[in-house]
């Protein structure tokens, strides 16, 4: 039985996610990997970061019943409330904060480092939930061990790098620039994966209950 403390560990994570991509669109130097296609899309379509972010988790949900198949668990579309949370999470932080001051360039890198540690918490408390990966995790989980039988760290990199380069394809097509796609990215790349390690190994006390 799933406890109410791993329940949530898991919604306060989802929220931090949420409000660490918030932070990130709103400073402007660039999103995490995962957020960098969402972010451009809503810069050419009518349409808001967290929408794009709940279609485009929906679709590598797709893929990963078509890799599957009848291995597809019932128990796996719990990714959706998860996923909706999270998705709603960005979208009301973005309102919430939009007032926060980006006129000065060190105002917008403190808003992108405070974004990158609050998204690797949020990711730290989902490890450490141990409840249900996010959909994309999740895909590369099935990508790395059915499809290609390969080390998760190493797909999970070529994965982000193959968002980052759908996003400014994307960007250059659409909007004639690449946008979503700074050193914000770079440095999100590069931290948000060692903050949520060592939240997961440092608060494993939070697990009262399994």
């Amino acid at each position: 039985m799933i406890s109410v403390n791993r329940i949530l560990i898991f919604i306060v994570g989802l929220y931090c996610m949420g409000l660490g991509v918030a932070l990130s669109v709103i400073a402007a130097l660039g999103t995490s990997p995962i957020s960098c296609l969402p972010y451009v899309v809503s810069e050419i379509l009518p349409v808001s970061v967290g929408t794009v972010t709940f279609i485009m988790n929906l679709l590598f949900m797709t893929a990963q019943i078509a890799i599957l198949g009848k291995d597809f668990r019932l128990w796996q579309f719990l990714q959706l409330p998860g996923l909706l949370v999270f998705s709603v999470c960005i979208d009301l932080n973005i309102l919430l904060f939009s007032w926060l001051p980006v006129d000065f360039y060190v105002l917008q890198v403190l808003w992108m480092l405070l974004g990158c540690l609050i998204l690797g918490v949020g990711v730290g408390l989902l490890l450490l939930a141990d409840y249900v990966m996010m959909p994309a995790d999740y895909l590369i989980r099935i990508l790395a061990s059915v499809v290609l039988k390969k080390d998760f760290g190493k797909v999970k990199v070529a994965f982000d790098v193959a968002l980052v380069c759908i996003a400014a394809v994307t960007s250059l097509v659409f909007l004639h620039e690449i946008v979503g796609i700074r050193e914000g990215s770079l440095i999100a790349a590069l931290t948000v994966g060692i903050i949520a390690r060592y939240v997961a190994s440092k608060f494993s006390f939070l697990q009262i209950e399994r």
